[in-house]
C-alpha cells in the first residue's frame, strides 16, 4: 500500500509541477567545454529533461544563465568507476549567491551510466553541485538522488578527467574551494581539470537519451515491484 501511495504522489507531483513550469524549456542541452585532453575532443554535452526532475532541471537552467560559470570551474572530485563531481564556481562570490537549497524531486529515473544528478548532503539539500555516473549506480536511487539528464556526447572525455586526489574519494576540500576559488585550487592542485565554458544548446542528440530513459524506467519498475512484493513477505 505504501508503494502504491508513493507512486500516486509522484504522478500528482509531476503533473502539478509541469503546469507551473511553462517558463522553462521541457528539454535542453548543456555543453561543457573543458581543458581535458582527449582524442575525440574536450566537450561534454548533457541532455537535461525537465520531466525527469523538474525542480532540479529548472534550477540548473537558472544557474547556467547567471554568472556562475563566468570563470572556469574545476572537476573537484573524481572517484574512478563511480562518479565525477563538479558545480562549484571558481568565483567565491557566485558560490555565496547560489548557496541556497532546493527541494528534492521524486526519483523517476535511475542512476545508470552516463546519467547526471545533483550531489546532496541529505534530504532537500541540493544547491549547485552535480555528478556524472561513471557506471550503473542504481543503488543511489533509494537515497533520493534524482537524475536530471544524461551525457549524450563526451562520456569518454568525462572518463579521462584528472583525479586530483587519488586514494581520497572525498575529493578536494570543497569548503576551501567554495570560499577561496580558483586562486586556491590552482596553488594546491596544479593539474586539476576545469570546465572553461558552459552554454545551453537545443541542437543535441536525443537518441541516446531515449535509450537511457527506457533502460532507467525498467530498472525503477523492477525496483518498485521488488519493494511491493517484499511488503507482503
Amino acid at each position: 500500500m505504501f508503494t502504491l501511495c508513493k507512486l500516486l504522489l509522484v504522478v500528482i507531483f509531476t503533473t502539478v509541477f509541469s503546469c507551473l513550469s511553462g517558463t522553462y524549456p521541457p528539454s535542453y542541452c548543456i555543453r561543457l567545454d573543458t581543458d581535458v585532453k582527449n582524442a575525440s575532443g574536450s566537450s561534454i554535452i548533457i541532455n537535461i529533461t525537465q520531466n525527469w526532475a523538474p525542480i532540479g532541471a529548472n534550477h540548473l537552467f537558472d544557474i547556467i544563465n547567471s554568472q556562475f560559470y563566468a570563470v572556469p570551474s574545476a572537476f573537484f572530485r573524481v572517484v574512478p568507476k563511480f562518479v565525477v563531481q563538479f558545480g562549484i564556481s571558481g568565483d567565491p562570490i557566485q558560490n555565496t549567491i547560489w548557496n541556497k537549497t532546493i527541494l528534492d524531486d521524486p526519483v523517476l529515473m535511475s542512476n545508470i551510466v552516463g546519467t547526471v544528478s545533483y550531489a546532496t548532503n541529505g534530504p532537500n539539500t541540493r544547491t549547485t553541485q552535480l555528478f556524472i555516473n561513471y557506471r550503473n549506480n542504481s543503488r543511489l536511487d533509494l537515497h533520493g538522488f534524482s537524475p536530471i539528464g544524461v551525457v549524450t556526447t563526451g562520456l569518454d572525455v568525462a572518463n579521462t578527467i584528472f583525479n586530483p586526489t587519488p586514494g581520497n574519494s572525498t575529493g578536494v576540500d570543497q569548503d576551501a574551494y567554495s570560499t577561496e576559488g580558483n586562486a586556491w585550487i590552482l596553488v594546491n592542485y596544479s593539474q586539476i581539470n576545469f570546465i572553461k565554458k558552459v552554454s545551453i544548446t537545443y541542437d543535441c542528440s536525443r537518441s541516446y537519451q531515449s535509450k537511457i530513459q527506457v533502460t532507467s524506467s525498467f530498472v525503477l519498475f523492477f525496483k518498485f515491484i521488488f519493494l511491493f512484493l517484499n511488503q507482503y513477505d
